[in-house]
Formats: structure tokens, sequence, C-alpha cells
């Protein structure tokens, strides 16, 4: 076996390895071009299964067709390129311009005919490195002219090549100089064959090198895609827990949305259930008071009896507003919180004692998404728990601040009052906890407050520090962002 043939059968094994693998990577998106080169792959190795008989003994009739289909398949072998070059370059040519494709196939198409590419006599010549002597086909008039009609073609590939470097498309000019090989190892072998210069057959081992560029260019884009599947992973894995974390949020504010609004519900249940039973009994006991008025004793017992009933009354009506405040805890609208301050101390005001001292400093232009009676509801709900914690025997002071943060609106409605314990400060938000004398707090102001701002997707909490004061703090979610 002699190094043409060697070479020849490694190009076929070469040939049809690379079409299987650049055919079965094409089915994959966004690699469809490669179907175009598995084309290229399959015609070089049939370029290179013709070419075997060359250099060994065999029938001059089995040489000359070998030489035509040589020819043959090499000119569809440019056809290819181009349709490849067209597709990596994402061109589609109109049905006009696809004339240079139609004139390589048939040009293609006529060099199988017998005597008129190739003479019907062979010629021979030796390449002495490797010690062969090539069976020759050689080209008449007609053939060369059918080979020049092919140049078009060439010059269209790389026109292709050229637009999609222009395109910004990455490896293109790799692509063009792979083309480039391939025209280079085909001029080689049309001087060969004209035997005037001992020049070897290089294209059917030749097609090695553009393979080598095409694959090299395809394993940088393969591994660029994978770069960026990996970032895109991580970035909708990033999304997901993000989309998650922002789904269990939002879970958890309806919970206490539906939480809220069960306690609303109670809450207005107890009052009416309890609001008209407690007024006939308080009826009657008044009725007793007037009509025994000689009964020192019966007097005082209906007294405390009264005292009760007004303690349960007021505990009722406090249970009233804390379900109607419940009741409306749904956001709806995009509020100014400057004005709903301007509004609750407004109405806040003129009930505080004349000792308190109330300012505020809240810009405009902070706004977030609520009911406004609801948050001047709550804020109404803060001042008067700063107002109480005032001692009588000083002047007191209560702030009004707000400012834009990171996490959004912060609202703080500070006090220089007498302050919490942190044991007193841990259960503040407990239903029914008060530390004010039986008969003056129902302990639901704070509890509802937090839950109305939770469901608004806010928080609210106290800073406290014995003798020194109390900050309420309420952070909502700006609603430009």
């Amino acid at each position: 076996m002699n190094t043409p043939v060697t070479m020849s059968l490694m190009s076929i094994a070469l040939g049809m390895a690379a079409g299987v693998l650049a055919f079965r990577v094409s089915r994959a998106r966004g690699w469809r071009e490669l179907r175009w080169f598995a084309i290229i792959a399959f015609l070089s190795a049939g370029y290179a299964a013709a070419h075997l008989s060359s250099t060994l003994p065999a029938p001059v009739p089995l040489l000359l067709a070998a030489s035509r289909i040589q020819l043959s398949v090499g000119l569809v072998q440019y056809w290819a390129w181009m349709r490849y070059a067209e597709a990596y370059a994402h061109a589609s040519p109109s049905r006009a311009g696809r004339w240079p494709e139609w004139l390589t196939l048939s040009v293609a198409a006529l060099s199988l005919v017998p005597g008129l590419a190739f003479q019907e006599t062979l010629g021979h010549h030796q390449f002495a490195p490797w010690g062969v002597t090539y069976a020759d086909g050689r080209f008449t008039a007609v053939g060369y002219a059918l080979i020049a009609a092919c140049t078009p073609v060439v010059v269209a590939v790389f026109a292709r090549f050229a637009s999609a470097r222009r395109q910004g498309i990455r490896l293109a000019g790799a692509q063009a100089g792979a083309f480039a090989a391939f025209v280079l190892l085909s001029l080689n072998d049309a001087v060969a064959s004209t035997g005037r210069i001992g020049l070897p057959y290089l294209l059917d081992i030749g097609f090695l090198l553009p393979v080598g560029l095409v694959a090299w260019a395809a394993s940088l884009r393969f591994l660029e895609t994978a770069e960026d599947l990996d970032r895109l992973r991580s970035r909708l894995e990033s999304l997901v827990e993000e989309r998650t974390r922002a789904l269990a949020e939002t879970q958890q504010r309806l919970v206490r949305a539906e939480r809220l609004a069960s306690l609303g519900q109670l809450a207005n249940g107890v009052a009416h259930q309890v609001s008209n039973p407690a007024s006939v009994v308080t009826a009657n006991l008044r009725f007793l008071a007037e009509s025994r008025s000689g009964d020192a004793e019966a007097r005082e017992v209906l007294g405390d009896a009264l005292a009760a009933m007004q303690r349960i009354n007021d505990l009722v009506r406090r249970l009233a507003d804390a379900g109607r405040i419940a009741a409306a805890s749904q956001p709806s609208a995009e509020v100014d919180v400057c004005e709903v301050v301007e509004r609750a101390v407004a109405e806040a005001g003129p009930r505080l004692p004349p000792h308190v001292t109330l300012d505020s400093a809240v810009p405009s232009g902070l706004n977030v998404r609520t009911r406004p009676e609801v948050l001047e509801q709550v804020l109404q709900s803060l001042l008067a728990n700063a107002a109480e914690a005032l001692p009588p025997e000083r002047p007191g002071r209560i702030e009004i601040r707000a400012e834009r943060r990171a996490g959004g609106i912060r609202l703080t409605i500070s006090d220089d009052g007498v302050g919490m314990l942190p044991q007193v400060l841990e259960r503040a938000f407990e239903p029914f906890f008060t530390t004010k004398p039986a008969g003056q707090g129902s302990g639901l102001g704070l509890p509802i407050s937090r839950g109305i701002i939770e469901v608004h997707g806010g928080a609210l909490w106290l800073e406290s520090t014995p003798e020194r004061g109390t900050t309420a703090v309420l952070v909502l979610p700006e609603a430009a962002a």
C-alpha cells in the first residue's frame, strides 16, 4: 500500500466521521448550518474514494471514470461550501441570486459526460519523494472552461464569510481560512493533473486542514455556548430562588390577610352580639339605681355594676373599631405618606394633653400603596400610645419622621416618655396585653396595626429604653418600586 492510498483511506475515514458528527450536531437548535458542512465532509470522503485508483493498476476506463467523478464531486463541494457560508452568515439570497449555485451544479453534471471535460487518453507523472506514479485525466479545453465558469462561486463564498465578519459573527475569519485552504488544494490538484509539474494530489488528505479549522471554530463556539448556558443556568436558579422567596412572602401575606380578616369578622361579630344585651343590662341597672334611692348599699352595688358594664361597652366599641380596621386592610391606591401624616396629626393633635408637643417632619413624594384611612388609623393609634407614655408631671415631646431607604419608606414615631422594660417590650404585640389600668386599654391596637402593615408587605416594631422613651418604626414598600 503506497502513501497516496494510505492518505486516501485516512481521508475517507475522517470525512465519514466528520460528516456523521456534524450531521448529528446540526440537529441541535442554533447549529443548523453544520448540516451543510456534513455534506462537505461526505463529499470529501467520496472524492478520496474516487482518488484511490490513481496510483493503483486499474483499467483505463475505470481511471477515466474516477477522474470524471473526482471533478464532479469537487465541484459539488464548492456548491456545499456556498450553502454552508450562507447559513453561517444568516443570508437568504433570492431565487435569482442563486445562479452561481445552479451554475456549479450544472457544471458538475456536465463533467460526468465522457469526452467532454477529460480526454479519452491518460497521462502519467511521478512524485519522487513518495515513489509513486499518478495516472492523470487530461483536461480538454471545455474542461478548463467548465472549471473557470465556477469562479463566481468562489467569490460568492468569500463574500458570504466577509458579510458574516461585518455582522460581528465570531470566527467568520477562521471559516474563510478553511475555505481558502480548500481552494488552494483544489488548484494544486488541477496543476498536478497537467503533468507538467511533479506535484502530489493533496485535496483528499488536504481536507484535514479545512476540517481542523472548522472543528476548532466549532469547539470555540461550543465552549462559549456552554459558558452562556452555565451563566443562564445560574441566572435561572437565582431567578427561581428569588421568585420562590417572593411567592412564599406573598403567600405569608395572604395568610396574614386572611387571619386579619377573620379577626375583623370575629371582632365585629363579638361586638354585635355583646352590644345589644350589654345595652339592655346597662339600662336595667340604671333603672334599678334610680328606683332604689333609699338603700345606700344597693346604690353602691349598682354603681359598681354600672361601672363594670361601662368597661364592657368600651371594650365592645374598641373591638368594633379593630374589626373595622382589619376588614379594610387590603391595599388599593398609591398614597402620599406626607398627606396621611398631616391628616393623622390634625385629628390627633387636639386630643393631646396641653403638656405634649407634636413635631412632624415628613417630606412629600414618599408614596406607598395602601388605603389612606387604614394607614391614618394606624398612625393615630401609635400617636395615642406615644401620648399615653408621657408622664403628666413634665412636658413631653412626640416626633414623626419619614425617609426613603433601601427597604422602602421608613416612618418613625418617637416619644421621650417612660419607655418599656424588656419583658414588657417582648409582649407589646400580644393580643389583649396592656399595661394600662383595668378598663382603659384593650390590648388590640398594636397587634391589629402590625397585622395591617404586614399585609401590605411592611413591618412594624418598637424600640424602647426605660426612662428615655419609645420609638415605633413603620416600614412600607415604596409604591414606585
